[in-house]
C-alpha cells in the first residue's frame, strides 16, 4: 500500500467524493461527501495576522457564494425554475423579474428577519494594528464601488456603486418602508468646533452623510455632475426633500425658534430652468434665480414671512420694509421698470368694485417727500389750469391742485 502522501491529487473536488473520518472519541469510523465537510460548522480560531505571507488564514472562493435563504437559489442560467429562494420568488410576481440574484456573484437573505448582513470597523483598531498592516486605514464599516470602464457606445452597461430597494406590499398600513435609514449618534457631547460652508468638517462632528467627488484622486478626474438626483422610474415623489418638525436643533415647528434647514456659502444658489430647448438640451437655461453676494453680514438682509406680513429685515432682525397681508384684495399694486421714455413706477390695479386710489400715508407729523425740478422760479401764475387738477385726499380731506403746462409757465 503506497503512503498516504502519494496518492495522486485530483484538480478538483465537486462534492460527492466519500471521505472517512472518525467520530471525537475515535471508537466509529463514519462516510462524508466533500459537500457535508465544506457544510459543517467551521472553527478557526484567529491566526492574529493579517497577510498571508505572515501566516494569516486565508479562504479563497473562485465562484459564487450564497448564504442563508439565497442558498435555496440554484444558479441556473434560466429564469424558469420550480424552486428558487423567496426573493426571487417574490421578484418573479413583478413586471421587472427576478434579476437580483440571477446576477449576485455572493449573496445573503435572511431566514429569520434578522439582518440579513452586518459588517463594522473600529478606529482604535486601525490605530492598535498600524504596525502591522504598515498604514493606518480608513476605518470603513462597508466599502463598494461600480466601475464604468465599458468604452462602448452606445452601451447598456451602467455602474452602481450601491442598489437598493425597499417594497411595499398591498396592505402594509401601519408601518413605513425605507430605502434606507442612516443614523448618526453622537455620544461624545458637543463638537469641537462648527460646521460651515467654509470649513463643512469640524473635530468631533457628526454627520449622516457626506457626499464628495473625486475620491481623493490627486489628477485624471473632472468635476461630476449632481451630488444628489431625484428621477422618475417610473413613479414620482409626492415631496422631494422633508424636514420633519423636530428633525433640527433650535426650534420644533410650533414655537418662535429658528433652525438653518441648508447652509450655502456666497454666490451659491437656487435656479428654476425652463422647459425650453437649445443646443438640443431642454432645460439648459435658468428662468429663475436665487442667490446672494452679500460679503459682511453687517451689509446683509433677511427675508421672513410672518402672520403680520412679508418682512424684509437687517440681520439683527430689525425692519427695511414689509408688505402686509390681504385675505380678500381685489385692489393690488405693480411696481413696474421702464423702458425707453416710459416712467418706472407704482401702478394700481382696480379690481372688480375695487378702489383706483394710490394711497401714501406718513406717520403722523410726517411729510410727503420727493425731488423735481423747478421751473420759473417767482413766475406769476397762469388764470388757467392747461392741464386740468390733480386729485389729492390729505388728512381725509378731498383737495384739487392746479397743473400748468409747460407752454404756460415754462420749462
Amino acid at each position: 500500500m503506497p503512503k498516504f502522501n502519494n496518492y495522486f491529487r485530483i484538480p478538483a473536488v465537486a462534492g460527492p467524493e466519500v471521505l472517512v473520518i472518525a467520530t471525537p472519541d475515535g471508537v466509529e469510523t463514519l462516510n462524508a461527501t466533500a459537500s457535508q465537510i465544506a457544510g459543517a460548522p467551521a472553527d478557526s480560531p484567529p491566526s492574529g495576522e493579517f497577510f498571508a505571507e505572515e501566516g494569516a488564514k486565508i479562504s479563497r472562493y473562485g465562484d459564487r457564494f450564497f448564504i442563508g435563504a439565497a442558498s435555496d437559489y440554484p444558479a441556473l442560467n434560466t429564469r424558469d425554475v420550480a424552486h428558487q429562494d423567496w426573493l426571487s420568488s417574490l421578484m418573479a410576481t413583478t413586471s421587472i423579474g427576478p434579476w437580483a440574484l440571477e446576477n449576485a456573484q455572493a449573496a445573503s437573505l435572511s431566514r429569520f428577519g434578522n439582518s440579513a448582513f452586518v459588517a463594522g470597523s473600529r478606529t482604535s483598531d486601525a490605530m492598535k494594528w498600524r504596525d502591522k498592516l504598515g498604514h493606518v486605514p480608513s476605518t470603513i464599516g462597508v466599502a463598494s464601488w461600480g466601475i464604468a470602464d465599458d468604452a462602448t457606445n452606445p452601451t447598456q452597461a451602467t455602474a452602481y456603486a450601491y442598489y437598493g430597494e425597499a417594497w411595499r406590499m398591498p396592505g402594509v398600513n401601519y408601518q413605513p418602508s425605507f430605502v434606507m435609514e442612516l443614523e448618526a449618534v453622537n455620544l461624545g457631547g458637543p463638537a469641537y468646533g462648527m460646521s460651515t460652508p467654509y470649513h463643512p468638517n469640524c473635530g468631533g462632528g457628526t454627520y449622516a452623510i457626506q457626499i464628495g467627488a473625486g475620491g481623493g484622486q490627486t489628477e485624471g478626474t473632472a468635476d461630476c455632475e449632481a451630488g444628489i438626483v431625484f428621477v422618475s422610474n417610473p413613479d414620482s415623489w409626492k415631496t422631494g426633500i422633508l424636514f420633519g418638525n423636530t428633525a433640527l436643533a433650535g426650534t420644533n415647528g410650533d414655537d418662535g425658534g429658528y433652525a438653518t434647514a441648508i447652509s450655502m456659502a456666497r454666490g451659491q444658489g437656487i435656479e428654476w430652468r425652463t422647459p425650453e430647448t437649445r443646443e438640443h438640451v431642454q432645460g439648459l437655461d435658468a428662468g429663475a434665480m436665487l442667490f446672494s453676494t452679500v460679503s459682511q453680514t453687517a451689509k446683509g438682509q433677511r427675508i421672513q414671512f410672518a402672520d403680520d406680513g412679508l418682512l424684509v429685515t437687517n440681520m439683527t432682525g430689525n425692519l427695511l420694509f414689509s408688505v402686509s397681508p390681504n385675505n380678500a384684495p381685489t385692489n393690488t399694486l405693480n411696481i413696474q421698470a421702464g423702458s425707453g421714455l416710459a416712467a418706472a413706477g407704482l401702478y394700481v390695479q382696480k379690481g372688480e368694485n375695487g378702489s383706483p386710489n394710490l394711497g401714501l400715508y406718513p406717520a403722523e407729523g410726517g411729510e410727503i417727500q420727493m425731488s423735481s425740478p423747478v421751473a420759473s422760479l417767482g413766475g406769476a401764475v397762469p388764470q388757467q389750469a392747461g392741464g386740468g387738477f390733480l386729485h389729492l385726499n390729505v388728512n381725509g380731506k378731498d383737495y384739487r391742485v392746479p397743473l400748468f403746462t409747460a407752454e404756460q409757465v415754462g420749462d
